[in-house]
């Protein structure tokens, strides 16, 4: 596999300040797991009784040579819900289990969503370490543990359209936390889609926006498995934090 350099949006402050800051995907995994508890499932994914309300709609697998994703599309036909479990399983073509996201140590954004509202939305996991090709996915959505209290902060995102450089394409724009309450690893979620076929997804990890105002845009850049050229391009990032300072 080819590892592709990963730029976070705390690292391309770095690039904007002259400073050389970037993450492989490798190295993605080793600082992972040297993250505390509270970022980590420590006992690995089970999700043993199915969400009532939230659905998984579609689901789609990606690989070029910088890896595989996988693109999960559900529908909320509830109330908004937080931290919400997402079991997948990757198949290969005959139907056989090549890497589910069960894994102890994962990052909880593997495993699950920080809020899924009302309607369609989608989730994004790639980070899979799958010695086979995945040619399929199942996956199934999870009970909440964590209650709502209060509305969401909005978060809005700018894309700046896509740009090649020798990591591959990524999308880069402007993401605006624009509540009063800071959010602390918040995920991007990306794809590129044609029709109903899903032509490239990504994610990126912010470690802190700042709440509104803000004097400097927070800039990030998602960079895409798959071929992401001519397709409709769409993100999201889901609030982390609904309180705190």
């Amino acid at each position: 596999m080819t590892f592709r350099l990963v730029l976070t949006a705390a690292a391309l402050f770095a690039v904007v300040a002259g400073l050389a800051a970037c993450e492989s995907t490798q190295e993605t995994s080793q600082r992972l797991s040297r993250n505390s508890k509270k970022l980590l499932n420590v006992e690995g994914l089970k999700v043993t009784k199915r969400n009532a309300k939230i659905k998984v709609v579609s689901t789609a697998t990606l690989h070029d040579q910088y890896g595989s994703a996988v693109f999960v599309e559900l529908f909320n036909r509830g109330k908004t819900q937080r931290n919400v479990p997402i079991a997948v399983t990757l198949l290969d073509k005959k139907k056989k289990k090549v890497w589910d996201n069960s894994l102890a140590g994962l990052d909880s954004s593997l495993i699950s969503a920080a809020a899924v509202e009302p309607g369609r939305s989608f989730w994004v996991n790639n980070q899979i370490q799958s010695p086979q090709t995945p040619r399929s996915a199942k996956a199934k959505v999870g009970i909440s543990d964590t209650a709502l209290k209060g509305a969401l902060p909005r978060i809005v995102i700018k894309e700046d359209g896509l740009v090649d450089d020798v990591s591959g394409a990524y999308l880069a724009g402007v993401i605006t936390n624009n509540s009063k309450i800071p959010q602390k690893r918040i995920v991007i979620y990306c794809i590129s889609s044609s029709g109903n076929k899903i032509k490239a997804a990504g994610r990126a990890i912010i470690e802190r926006l700042l709440p509104a105002p803000t004097k400097k845009p927070t800039l990030f850049r998602v960079y895409f498995i798959g071929n992401p050229e001519g397709g409709k391009l769409k993100c999201l990032a889901p609030p982390t934090t609904l309180t705190g300072a």
